[in-house]
């Protein structure tokens, strides 16, 4: 029961960072439409990879679950919050003086 719970959780927090750092690096890549684009040509050129080169297996599971992880990293990525945490981490010398 371990492993399918380790497989679960892992797939989704994998792909999260990618939802709430890929809009902030590439400035086109703000709508929900165009980041899910972006992310299933990723996620399938990663799944086909893993074929060609015999390191795994083109699972529709791991799919899913790594698309829902980026959704919730660009759900996350909208917040306030965390859009004051990518702003102080890139060097923004106005958001320095103000507060969290």
């Amino acid at each position: 029961m371990d492993i399918p719970i380790k497989n679960l959780v892992g797939n989704l927090i994998m792909f999260l960072p990618m939802g709430i750092y890929l809009p902030y690096f590439i400035k086109r890549i703000n709508k929900v439409s165009i980041f899910s684009i972006a992310m299933i040509i990723l996620l399938f050129v990663i799944e086909v990879i893993q074929i060609v080169i015999r390191r795994g297996s083109f699972d529709i599971d791991d799919f899913i679950l790594n698309m829902l992880g980026a959704l919730i990293g660009f759900g996350l990525s909208k917040m306030k919050f965390v859009q004051k945490l990518l702003k102080y981490n890139s060097g923004d010398s106005s958001f320095a003086d103000k507060s969290l």
